[in-house]
């Protein structure tokens, strides 16, 4: 192993062994995902303040840029800095920050880039804590000058896998301006929405993931034999768009049906105090579980079964809450999966009453093809995927772009059609033209594409209004999706923060 590279715990030792021979220690620390002139210039300045020169390098599941970053992994990051002779140790911080490194190694001197001079420049919020740490142990803070290089925007013109939007972004924005009017309505957004009153209604659904390793073919059977390994349940369904839409509202509730106790109290603790949950107990319910069967090694799905009534319910105590407060919520969001909570009567009183209707109406194995988005005669905002519209519209071969324009989708006032690996199309009102735009997929490399609709169709209903650039839209929805298959099964939800990070590296 290369004996640059050290521990947390061997910082200790570097450090005493330098006061004892009474050489100045400087950190830096950083991503170094790409590392470029800037860097060298940072490292040589660095450098110079002292006499031993420590990285500081923040793993993999930390790095909080954007998607599909870091591009290169820890360990190639390690080995390849370790590699320029002015460095003497790489150290690996598991924290966003490199607050663990300082109160180990305790430097002499903690440089960072000019950049970080205005607080503009920290955008993990961790400086103003790393100085007084540093100053603590006796340290100062030193910014290193010199010409400053984006490291992002050197991966989006040169690496493939941020390559995937360059085209369209440059059909769709004439100059950086554009971009920057286009992040300031995304921020703006973001201000005004957290205090809208919002409520999401759908089902719950079990998503139990059963890790196993394949056997093979049993000799006198056409099956799949699979040794079983360990099994994880998610709360799925509509769960992931509330917890999605917690990230960027404050005033939410939740309305769906249960059955078991049990299941409503995790669903309550999961959620949180700040989420209001108005979950009506129906007596012939039956909690709605999907079980997958995963291979262990590469997370690829075997098959699934299903177990539920597949059955419609009537329940008056939701029909009187929607009945009596729909009009109090600026948005309804609706998450209908198919499995028996929207009965005619509640779509009626939906469309009737809501102000502002967003659907998300999904086929699947479930319900058989008979969950069509025509079941209900008009919505504010549609979210569908390509087979969806395809199978709601009987159009198996029509041009999906003629699909977005149909005469049918009229009643839709703002749509939006997923594409799976060939993104997504979006079509609004607002737009004079009354213009498709299309917009790549930005993620090659999924982990699970479960719930990459769901994660879309969460952030794109919250945005959508009369005055919402159509390109804001595709973008934002993009990101949601592309982080999502990044998340195994739904073991987590779409961070606004992990949003952010990515909207202002692709408008770079």
């Amino acid at each position: 192993m290369n004996n640059k590279i050290v521990s947390i715990n061997q910082l200790k030792q570097i450090r005493e062994t330098c006061n004892k021979k009474k050489k100045k220690i400087v950190l830096v620390h950083g991503v170094f995902d790409v590392v470029h002139l800037g860097h060298i210039e940072h490292f040589k300045q660095a450098k110079e303040k002292g006499d031993i020169l420590v990285i500081s390098l923040t793993n993999d599941k930390f790095v909080k840029k954007g998607i599909n970053k870091p591009y290169f992994k820890i360990d190639q990051r390690c080995k390849f800095l370790s590699s320029i002779s002015i460095v003497d140790y790489i150290t690996v911080s598991n924290l966003d920050s490199s607050i663990e490194v300082l109160k180990n190694l305790k430097p002499n001197f903690y440089c960072k880039g000019q950049d970080y001079i205005p607080k503009s420049g920290d955008k993990a919020g961790n400086l103003i804590l790393e100085k007084k740490i540093t100053e603590k142990f006796g340290g100062k803070l030193f910014f290193t000058s010199g010409q400053q290089f984006s490291s992002t925007k050197i991966l989006n013109e040169n690496f493939q896998d941020f390559n995937l939007a360059k085209d369209q972004m440059k059909k769709i924005f004439e100059s950086q301006k554009e971009k920057d009017d286009i992040l300031n309505e995304f921020y703006n957004f973001l201000k005004t929405f957290k205090d809208k009153k919002v409520l999401v209604i759908g089902e719950v659904i079990i998503d139990t993931y059963i890790y196993s390793s394949p056997l093979g073919t049993p000799s006198k059977e056409t099956i799949i034999s699979v040794n079983y390994e360990k099994k994880k349940t998610f709360l799925g369904g509509a769960i992931p768009v509330v917890k999605n839409i917690s990230e960027i509202n404050k005033q939410l509730t939740f309305v769906s049906l249960f059955k078991d106790i049990a299941v409503k109290k995790k669903i309550k603790k999961f959620l949180g105090k700040d989420i209001n949950l108005k979950l009506f107990n129906q007596k012939d319910y039956k909690e709605v579980s999907k079980n997958r069967f995963i291979n262990n090694s590469t997370n690829e799905k075997f098959f699934e079964y299903y177990d539920f009534n597949n059955k419609e319910y009537n329940n008056n105590g939701l029909e009187k809450y929607l009945q009596k407060n729909l009009k109090n919520f600026d948005r309804i969001i609706v998450c209908d999966f198919g499995h028996g909570l929207f009965n005619k009567k509640i779509i009626n009183t939906l469309i009737k009453e809501s102000r502002f209707l967003c659907g998300n109406i999904q086929t699947n194995s479930g319900n058989r093809g008979f969950n069509l988005f025509t079941k209900y005669s008009k919505l504010d905002f549609l979210s569908i995927d390509e087979p969806e519209a395809r199978l709601g519209l009987s159009e198996k071969n029509l041009d999906i772009f003629k699909i977005m324009q149909d005469k049918r989708m009229k009643v839709y006032k703002n749509l939006m059609i997923t594409r799976g690996i060939s993104g997504l199309i979006t079509r609004l009102s607002n737009n004079k033209k009354n213009k498709t735009i299309e917009f790549p997929a930005l993620n090659v490399k999924a982990t699970d594409t479960l719930g990459a609709g769901d994660a879309v169709y969460s952030y794109v209903s919250c945005l959508v209004n009369k005055e919402c650039d159509p390109r804001l839209i595709s973008i934002v929805g993009a990101i949601a999706g592309a982080i999502k298959t990044n998340i195994l099964g739904h073991s987590s939800w779409v961070s606004i923060n992990d949003v952010k990070k990515s909207i202002e590296a692709i408008l770079k």
